[in-house]
């Protein structure tokens, strides 16, 4: 069987992505190497390649569809054009099966693909009947929706039995100065749940049970909240955290250096969940604050693979994403600093009022979110601090205490601000709430809009003059578009062409354009 794999996340409405051009993420990547080791010829195409030309479907089977709730309509523009066969979708959108299915979708897969592919792709095959299939969403004879019983989480040996296909990297435009992304850790440790009253009336009774009990007991709260932060959906669809073995993760970039990869990002809710899992086995880790990381595992796997060749004299860049503010200290500082120096990371802060800060489910307090940048820049890392307006709870009070936060932040050295409008996502404890105005429209969210902005371009002036290293992306019109090494700002090379795309060079900045972009001239 032929099967044709679409990665539309990202790509919202338009069918195409406008910002993180140079993402390659794990899940679509997955889903061809699970295909692939069980016998089957698998492709993968981009979403807006695949609208502008639908003939790049024909010759195939079956198409599965990747994508966020976000990314729904783009994920529809796709199948719209599919004539062939039947069409499976998955990622996070899943919890919009009802939506999904209504719009053209044979089948929706819920939850890991590791649980339900197997038995899927012998359905397709006629191998096996519908019922068979675990965690299969799909419409009977009668048109009811029907939801297939499976298991919560995907469990060891089976979670990290499949790899992630290396080849179909190149399918992507810009693979060559891309971050590509190597999973880590699945799911996430936070099994707070959010305090804020939800629109039905619920509000958390504090009663422990998060961490008590078996899996099944922490995931079922009495009244029925979703574990996690309220806007984030994570832990409740892809369980507690859960560590990938380190020969899987040092084969894995290994292969990737060696297809011509240079930016690889370590990929995790939480990098600092990493290892955390082994030491409270056999129980889930649904605690984000204890036990501390462990730091044994994750210096044993920054250890090895800042030890490549290739990483280790420059060519290549190992980066990390996300960590919880909580769990960073002076060790973890350190470590980091050790292997990572002069990389990015990723903090939320997501509001700067403590008590809706920790209202929102979160598992840190907004003093520790200020020490772990504190900690960090001493470090010498670059970190990059997340916020979202328009939270439920927000006030123009709580938008006045994050903008104290946010100059404080900047005054101690942030790299970047990241804004973020807060969107009710299915599946998650703050589902009901409206959606709030964008920050530009917002009565108590512009200010902090207008704030962001001006700091982002303030805290880029200290580009100016400065020689980075980085590595061409695309030539169009003119303008050479360059990736800062290992990131940061996006470069316009005045004096650049197209003979350095996927070449790696050194700018001198000479201009801040906007928020986001500088411009420079190559110095060689």
């Amino acid at each position: 069987m032929r099967v044709l794999v679409v990665d539309c996340l990202g790509c919202g409405s338009t069918g195409k992505r406008y910002a993180t051009l140079d993402v390659i993420g794990v899940g679509p990547r997955l889903i061809v190497g699970i295909i692939e080791s069980l016998g089957h010829k698998a492709d993968l195409r981009v979403c807006g390649e695949v609208i502008e030309d639908p003939s790049i479907m024909k010759g195939f089977d079956v198409v599965f569809v990747s994508g966020m709730s976000t990314d729904i309509e783009s994920m529809v523009k796709v199948i719209s054009k599919w004539v062939e066969g039947p069409s499976v979708a998955g990622g996070p959108c899943f919890v919009n099966y009802e939506e999904l299915l209504n719009r053209g979708f044979t089948y929706v897969v819920w939850g890991e693909a590791e649980l339900c592919l197997p038995k899927l792709l012998d359905l397709l095959c006629d191998k096996a009947s519908v019922e068979d299939v675990p965690n299969l969403i799909y419409r009977d004879k009668k048109g009811r929706v029907i939801k297939n019983k499976g298991p919560s989480y995907a469990k060891e040996p089976l979670l990290w039995s499949f790899d992630p296909s290396i080849r179909v990297i190149k399918n992507y435009p810009y693979w060559y100065a891309s971050r590509v992304y190597v999973e880590v850790v699945r799911g996430c440790s936070n099994f707070f749940r959010p305090t804020i009253q939800l629109p039905d009336g619920t509000k958390c009774i504090g009663c422990g049970r998060c961490f008590n009990g078996d899996l099944e007991e922490r995931l079922e709260c009495p009244l029925g909240i979703p574990p996690g932060c309220g806007y984030c959906s994570v832990p409740a669809l892809f369980g507690p955290a859960r560590s990938r073995p380190k020969d899987k993760i040092v084969k894995e970039v290994k292969e990737l250096i060696k297809l011509g990869v240079k930016r690889i990002v370590l990929s995790a809710p939480d990098f600092l969940d990493y290892g955390r899992d082994w030491l409270v086995k056999p129980k889930p880790l649904t605690n984000p604050r204890e036990p501390p990381p462990n730091l044994e595992a994750i210096e044993s796997l920054l250890k090895e693979l800042t030890a490549l060749s290739e990483v280790s004299n420059g060519e290549v860049y190992i980066m990390i994403e996300n960590v919880k503010p909580n769990l960073v200290n002076q060790s973890v500082a350190k470590v980091l600093s050790k292997y990572l120096k002069d990389s990015p990371v990723n903090i939320g802060l997501e509001t700067g009022d403590d008590e809706l800060h920790k209202a929102l489910g979160r598992p840190s307090t907004v003093e520790e979110v200020i020490e772990a940048v504190r900690l960090l820049i001493n470090a010498g890392l670059k970190p990059y601090v997340y916020l979202i307006h328009g939270l439920p709870g927000e006030s123009k009070s709580s938008v006045k205490k994050t903008i104290r936060v946010v100059k404080e932040l900047a005054k101690l050295g942030v790299e970047k601000f990241i804004l973020y409008r807060f969107t009710p996502l299915k599946g998650t404890a703050f589902e009901n709430f409206k959606a709030p105005p964008p920050a530009i429209k917002s009565p108590t969210a512009k200010k902090l809009y207008m704030l962001i902005i001006k700091l982002n371009k303030e805290l880029k002036r200290r580009y100016l003059g400065r020689n980075v290293k980085v590595i061409g992306a695309s030539y169009e019109k003119g303008i050479l578009i360059a990736y800062t090494l290992p990131h940061g700002p996006v470069v316009k090379v005045v004096n650049g062409s197209p003979e350095l795309v996927g070449k790696v060079f050194t700018v001198r900045i000479q201009e801040i354009v906007s928020d986001r972009v500088v411009c420079g001239k190559i110095v060689n």
